[in-house]
């Protein structure tokens, strides 16, 4: 039976103190009664995408960054006494979670390589000098994670999954995994009784017959598996 009070704000703002702030990360659809919770790296894009669909009936919406140019509702515009009752059980609750080591090595290829002012958080943190224009090796970002407080330092793209999904605090109908995301995602549309709507796979990259930042190096998959030992036991990875 759906709490008719569900989680107070103040459980929930803990889990993201700066920015992005809570705001950013909880997607409610009333019209749906449908629930999302983004967890970065765990095909939020693509589920932003569909939720988009759903909401406006444009079947064929593909934006360039749908994380800024989306049409959905936001919690500040439902006003939080609604986002509780949903949160608490009145609407569908889900998400979606990934392979902690795949998610992890995805997060520093894509934020770190991909993205030289996102280095400068991983030199701080090392006590290194400060300088886009220096790469920082795999084995540096495992160590300046060890490093970082999950809650308060942990950027929410290689947080651990739990603390994204604000456990134990939140529950949910289902967590969907990234590896079997079609059927996952089947399970929820019929779960939740909602209509077919396409969906589009996006920012997915092939990396077939490239090299592992682990080939090589079972000591970093162990520190890696360590730092995410919870996910690895909540998503049983």
């Amino acid at each position: 039976m759906p709490d008719p009070k569900g989680p107070a704000r103040r459980e929930l703002t803990p889990y993201f103190p700066g920015k992005p702030s809570l705001n950013y990360h909880l997607f409610p659809l009333p019209s749906h009664l449908l629930f999302y919770v983004k967890n970065p790296k765990a095909g939020c894009s693509t589920v932003l995408v569909w939720l988009d669909r759903l909401h406006s009936g444009e079947h064929d919406f593909a934006p360039a960054n749908v994380h800024t140019e989306h049409r959905l509702p936001r919690p500040r515009d439902l006003g939080w006494p609604v986002v509780s009752e949903m949160l608490g059980g009145a609407a569908y609750r889900f998400s979606f979670v990934r392979d902690p080591l795949r998610r992890f090595e995805s997060a520093y290829r894509d934020k770190v390589v991909r993205q030289p002012k996102r280095r400068v958080e991983i030199q701080r943190t090392l006590g290194l000098t400060e300088d886009v224009e220096s790469e920082v090796s795999f084995e540096q970002f495992v160590t300046a994670v060890e490093q970082q407080d999950p809650v308060t330092e942990m950027n929410p793209h290689w947080r651990p999954q739990h603390v994204n999904l604000m456990h134990p605090v939140l529950h949910y109908d289902r967590i969907g995994r990234l590896e079997s995301f079609d059927t996952d995602l089947a399970l929820i549309r019929e779960e939740a009784g909602l209509p077919d709507v396409p969906y589009q796979v996006r920012n997915i990259s092939s990396r077939a017959g490239e090299a592992s930042a682990y080939d090589g190096r079972p000591d970093l998959v162990r520190r890696v598996q360590t730092v995410y030992a919870k996910d690895f036991e909540l998503y049983g990875y």
